[in-house]
Order: structure tokens, then C-alpha cells, then sequence
């Protein structure tokens, strides 16, 4: 009859583990037996000052909002940034943070290039029948090949903008979501938005 060898992982609830911050050996996995994220050790850094281990994570951020939001038009056709500040879920922020040169952006914070599927959807209105369009930008510059429009129709009716690309982000670049009126220079009220990044492996 054979025997089957058994390990058991250090284990205990996220608090715990911040509190007692101890220091893994290299390669020793500690649980966090309430939230299901793990660490493992370099044999020198506490507890506290270790990433979580990601490797079984796709999405890397997600930002949104919510709430209205006005945002400036100038020039008809013309992308520009929603000037607005999204939310970061912190559920979803693994090696990526809120943009810094634009705040309704995801910064790519993992200190490698990575390639991600980048996910955006903008519902706005300027109150009129017109075309809005929605674009993802890398590094405050538009990525004209993921271009969506949508129509408002009357009685400021919402046009539902949704885009999807993948899009290479060195570590420090940023994705973002532009928007356009194609009708005019009326200014626009967005409705809610959310921006979704996916880490593309091999």
C-alpha cells in the first residue's frame, strides 16, 4: 500500500498576517485563509512589503464611474480625454493604478511590459440626436483602429459606447478612454463608464 506525502501551507486571515508581518523563507507560501490570496517569501522582505503572487490572475484593473460627469467639447469630431477621475477598484488592481497624466486611466505599474486586452464602455448624452464616438488612447494618444460610434436619438437618450483592443503598455504607460461628437460642440454629460484591463500571456 503506498503512502501519499501531504504538505501543509503556513495559513491565516489577512489581519493576522499583517499584524504578525513575519518574514517567509524563499520560495515558503503563506495563505491568507479569508481572502484566498497567497505571497511567497524572498527570505528577507516582511510579510507587508510583498506582492501578492498574481499568476492565476487575467484581470490586472478596473476602473469606473458611476455618476454624471460633464465633459468639455470644443471641436466637433475631435477625441479628447473626459477630463473626469474614475474610481480604482482595489478588488482588481494587481500591478496596475489610477492614471496619473490622466485620471480616468489605468497606469501600468508592474515594471514590465505586458500586453493587455483593454475593455471600455462610456454611456453619455449631449441631449440631442446625435453620433458620439469612443476611442481607447495609449499615453494620451487616440488608437484610431478601436473606434466606436453610437447614435443618442432624441430626448437625451444615452448612446452606449463600447470598445475592446489589445494594447501594449510598457511599465509607466497608461490606456485611457477618449470620447468625440461627431454632431456638433455641444458638451457632454456621461452617464457612467468602465475601463477593464486584461493581461494577454502566451
Amino acid at each position: 500500500m503506498s503512502s501519499i506525502a501531504r504538505i501543509r501551507l503556513r495559513r491565516d486571515t489577512a489581519a493576522n498576517w499583517t499584524s504578525a508581518n513575519p518574514t517567509l523563507l524563499a520560495g515558503e507560501m503563506g495563505v491568507e485563509t479569508d481572502t484566498r490570496k497567497y505571497k511567497v517569501g524572498d527570505g528577507s522582505t516582511a510579510w507587508t512589503g510583498l506582492s501578492y503572487y498574481i499568476d492565476g490572475v487575467a484581470v490586472r484593473g478596473q476602473i469606473s464611474k458611476t455618476t454624471d460627469g460633464n465633459i468639455t467639447i470644443t471641436t466637433q469630431g475631435v477625441y479628447v480625454t473626459t477630463g473626469l477621475t474614475a474610481t480604482l477598484d482595489t478588488d482588481t488592481n494587481y500591478q496596475m493604478v489610477l492614471g496619473t497624466s490622466d485620471a480616468f486611466g489605468l497606469k501600468n505599474d508592474s515594471g514590465a511590459t505586458k500586453l493587455f486586452r483593454c475593455y471600455g464602455s462610456i454611456d453619455a448624452t449631449d441631449g440631442n440626436n446625435s453620433t458620439l464616438g469612443v476611442k481607447l488612447a495609449k499615453n494620451g494618444t487616440a488608437i484610431d483602429a478601436s473606434e466606436c460610434r453610437a447614435f443618442t436619438v432624441s430626448g437625451a437618450q444615452e448612446a452606449k459606447l463600447v470598445t475592446s483592443w489589445m494594447v501594449e503598455l510598457d511599465d509607466g504607460d497608461e490606456v485611457s478612454l477618449f470620447i468625440a461628437n461627431h454632431s456638433g460642440t455641444s458638451d457632454l454629460v456621461l452617464k457612467r463608464a468602465r475601463l477593464i484591463a486584461v493581461e494577454v500571456r502566451a
